[in-house]
């Protein structure tokens, strides 16, 4: 039975039979691991469908955990939206579908979305066409189909006549008892055995194992020669022993191999402690000039002695970079004679210290200590130009290099060597030099520099990789062009290990290396981190820190991106807080591989909430991508309110950018609204939407692509049914086109208890409608009551009309006019602009009539809201012409007004 496993992010299947291992070879997306002794594949949904497919559900095992995935990958279902294209891309398939159709490419194991493709690309072997001719059926589209059908068929006859040969072998297996050798007894190809005796088995192995993975065997032995470039390097500087008797050595050998104890000449009875007790005091030119001329004629066993004394002489006199020279050449001498174990001690005291002063004198700091240079450091790589003036890296380099290469340094104060080392990669950066990668990445890795200097390497090699001067130019910004060519998997184990060991040094700059070690990882491939390490790497940033919600982003880019969408709202909510800030010009490319790869784990959550908060926010640019991102959202559970949110963003013109869609474009994101409100029968959605496409055609000048409009959803569901039945007759009544044959329609398809049923009185309510309808229109709405307005009842009366197009005001405004009324006319620009309207809705006025039609949803609720709250009555509704509006305004004015809610009495006061 073969046997599947989980992996963090793969699955591997270990076949124990000679025929499995044929048909996993051929598996979509599969690739054999030899470590492993088995198969890799993709942990996704299509492998498990497959493998019931090739080898029957009763044939392959998985544990327990893969339970639930195994149940849910069975449930899939569903049928093709539309057509689906595959092309032969000579390595892979391509296949491009609409984005409704994407879990039905999805079956196929191995895909991955190209998101500047706008394509899947999937694996080209016979099985990926034979399950998308499975799925789409004739909806599939073939490029090249006789030859593509033709490589197939060829394949898959080679394929069954080894997986014939391995069944036979493996009967022969089964038939032999224990001692079978074979294919289903062989080994893994990594297991050893007798050379002779194996090797027809081993052979046999190699056939059946797959092709060579030569990437990983090139990258091993790429990893070889660095080692041992490192290696030589070490010994060519002096930072490694070669062995007893060498420099590298503190304690010397003799000869016989014993260890020599200290006894060794001072100088022929040259008394160093005293000539080291007067230069405290007298550190003139005249005890250099003494310590000079002895050490011209000084035996080899002095000669160490003397340069040490005038390395201290050359301390006290400040000469702080001749002394470092003078002290590297007295620890070199050693090897000619030791010096005195005091006199080594204070000689390596007085080198530490000089080397810090020439280090922060290199940073342009004042000191002697580590503290300085490290903060100023800390500084530089978080914001450039804070910690180290321009200059003083300039002037300090050649310094700051020969710190850096300095092997008596390495030995004897290893912190100012790691932190010269450091300094002189951010000399490089900041004065425009370029940084090697992988040396800093070397660095990073380097076991005997302390963890804190480490860690802020692991911030510098973050801003490198970004192309960054510093850390503000990569933080909280967009990782442009996230993939790197790089191998810095190393990153994620380096930075977990030195991380807690540098903040207990420096607590500041556990954050900072926290949030670049997750800014390495972002850029580059899954496997680089687990979901687990991530984890880690957040819990070592402050959950008050200003950078954790970015971070929690970082830790989950390349999760979302590959389709590991599950619990990413729990567990990284910062990803989709900052994703809501970001102009979707930047994010698309990345938004676009989340939406097609979820299984859907985060596409609601994106599109219904991150997608028109950024619009919302930072507007648009790129038109190319809000087309796309609509087409994405209309997939979705609640497309149909995104939609409507986004293009009553585009109508109100508060999604900046916006302003720049073409009338084609509008009319395309507003009927997308439409229809896939149409589609999930939400009545509200469907209603706004209907509107708003009216108003555009209006806005437009295309009026008489109404009707068209209105037919296309005769055949809806009843209530978008409805409200296109009540628009058409409207329509036509003010167009004075014949419209008896639509009314019928509409009495007929009306349902009793409709909730537009008010709507079609207001429109009976004109005479020819209610004549043409006669006794069919009164059964369904009814005896109408029939109110006499005096003629002189509404003379002085002030009506604020919001919304309609100048056409509309031409004809309307004098037949209010006559009937005394005064009208204050609003129309759609001057409604848009909100103080205005609102501010009029709310003043003296006997009735305000917003006219859907022609203004935004969001702004018709905008000034019936202000009317509401002056107390003022209004009407809203769609006009298609002035009939209908003066009917309407008549009817509001005669009616008796609403009595005001009031509260309980208070308590009667004696």
């Amino acid at each position: 039975m073969l046997e599947i496993r989980a992996e963090e992010n793969r699955l591997l299947a270990a076949p124990s039979l000679a025929s499995e291992r044929v048909m996993l070879r051929y598996f979509p997306g599969a690739r054999w691991v030899p470590a492993r002794g088995a198969f890799s594949l993709p942990r996704q949904t299509g492998v498990y469908l497959l493998l019931d497919e090739l080898f029957g559900p009763e044939n392959w095992r998985a544990p327990s955990d893969l339970s639930e995935e195994v149940q849910e990958a069975r449930k899939a279902g569903g049928s093709p939206t539309a057509e689906a294209r595959l092309e032969d891309a000579e390595s892979e398939f391509s296949v491009q579908c609409a984005f409704a159709d994407k879990e039905l490419v999805k079956r196929v194991p191995g895909y991955r979305w190209v998101p500047t493709e706008r394509r899947w690309r999937l694996p080209r072997v016979p099985l990926t066409v034979r399950v998308l001719q499975r799925v789409f059926g004739e909806q599939l589209k073939i490029e090249d189909e006789e030859r593509v059908l033709a490589w197939c068929t060829e394949e898959e006859q080679r394929t069954d006549a080894e997986r014939r040969l391995a069944e036979r072998e493996d009967a022969a297996a089964a038939g032999s008892g224990p001692g079978a050798t074979g294919l289903a007894a062989v080994p893994a190809p990594e297991a050893e055995g007798e050379a002779a005796a194996s090797a027809p088995v081993l052979a046999e192995a190699a056939r059946a194992a797959g092709p060579i993975d030569g990437a990983a065997l090139f990258e091993r032995l790429e990893r070889l020669t660095a080692a041992l470039e490192r290696l030589v390097e070490a010994l060519e500087s002096g930072q490694v022993s070669t062995g007893p008797g060498t420099n590298g050595d503190r304690d010397r050998t003799g000869g016989n191999g014993e260890t020599e104890t200290g006894n060794v000449p001072q100088g022929g009875g040259f008394d160093w402690r005293a000539e080291l007790e007067r230069l405290r005091s007298e550190h003139d030119d005249p005890a250099r000039l003494a310590l000079a001329g002895r050490l011209e004629n000084a035996e080899a066993d002095e000669r160490a002695t003397l340069m040490a004394l005038l390395g201290v002489w050359h301390f006290y006199n400040k000469q702080h970079d001749e002394a470092l020279r003078m002290l590297r050449r007295a620890f070199a001498a050693e090897r000619d004679g030791r010096m005195d174990p005091d006199l080594d001690a204070e000689a390596v005291r007085v080198f530490q210290k000089c080397g810090w002063q020439v280090l922060n004198r290199a940073l342009g700091q004042d000191g002697d200590r580590l503290a300085e240079a490290y903060a100023a450091l800390l500084s530089e790589v978080q914001r450039q130009g804070s910690g180290v003036p321009e200059a003083a890296f300039r002037e300090g380099l050649g310094a700051l290099t020969e710190l850096a290469e300095d092997a008596q340094a390495a030995r004897r104060e290893p912190n100012l060597h790691g932190l010269a080392r450091l300094a002189q990669f951010v000399g490089k950066q900041r004065i425009g030099d370029h940084v090697d990668e992988e040396r800093l990445g070397e660095f990073v890795r380097d076991g005997q520099v302390a963890a804190d200097i480490r860690a802020l390497g692991l911030v510098l090699l973050a801003n490198v990789l970004y192309r960054a001067d510093d850390m503000s130019g990569w933080q909280m910004q967009w990782p442009v062009d996230p993939r790197i060519a790089g191998d810095f998997a190393w990153a994620t184990e380096t930075a977990l290990e030195l991380i807690p060991q540098a903040a207990q040094a420096h607590q500041e700059v556990a954050s900072a290396a926290a949030v670049a070690a997750l800014a390495i990882i972002a850029r580059g491939p899954r496997e680089w981190a687990t979901r687990d390490q991530r984890r880690r790497l957040l819990r070592l940033i402050e959950s008050d820190n200003q950078l954790r919600r970015y971070a929690e982003f970082l830790a989950a880019f390349r999760l979302a991106a590959d389709g590991d969408g599950r619990g990413l709202d729990r567990e990284f909510k910062g990803y989709f807080d900052y994703l809501a800030k970001v102009q979707l010009d930047d994010s698309w490319e990345h938004l676009s591989e989340v939406l097609a790869n979820d299984s859907g784990h985060v596409t609601d959550k994106i599109i219904d909430e991150v997608l028109p908060a950024a619009l919302e926010a930072r507007g648009i640019r790129d038109l190319r991508a809000l087309m796309e991102a609509v087409e994405f959202a209309a997939a979705t559970q609640r497309g149909d309110n995104t939609l409507n949110r986004i293009a009553d963003g585009i109508e109100e013109g508060t999604i900046l950018g916006a302003d720049a869609l073409g009338g084609e474009e509008r009319l395309r994101i507003f009927e997308l609204a439409l229809r896939t409100a149409q589609k999930k029968t939400h009545k509200d959605d469907a209603d706004v939407a209907f509107q708003r496409l009216v108003r555009e055609h209006l806005r437009q000048g295309r009026e008489s692509e109404i009707p068209n409009l209105c037919e296309t959803c005769f055949e809806s569901f009843p209530y978008l049914r409805e409200r296109a039945m009540l628009a058409a007759v409207e329509w036509a009544v003010e167009q004075e086109e014949p419209f008896e044959e639509l009314l019928d329609r509409a009495i007929s398809a009306f349902r009793k208890d409709s909730p537009l049923l008010k709507d079609f009185r207001d429109l009976a309510s004109l005479p020819q409608v209610r004549e043409a309808g006669g006794e069919k229109l009164e059964r369904l709405l009814g005896k109408p009551a029939v109110t006499e307005v005096p003629t002189d009842a509404l003379n002085g009366k002030s009506v604020l009309v919001v919304g309609g197009h100048p056409s509309l005001q031409a004809k309307a405004e004098p037949m209010l006019a006559e009937l005394g009324l005064k009208v204050d006319w609003l129309d759609a620009d001057a409604a848009k602009q909100g103080d205005r309207a609102v501010g009029s809705a709310r003043g003296a006025v006997d009735l305000v009539v917003v006219n859907t039609g022609y203004i935004s949803h969001a702004a018709s609720g905008r000034v019936m809201e202000a009317a509401k709250s002056a107390g003022n009555r209004y009407v809203a509704r769609a006009f298609a012409g002035p009939r209908m509006l003066v009917a309407v305004v008549q009817e509001a004015l005669a009616a008796k007004p609403e009595e005001p809610t009031r509260g309980p009495k208070g308590p009667v006061r004696r």
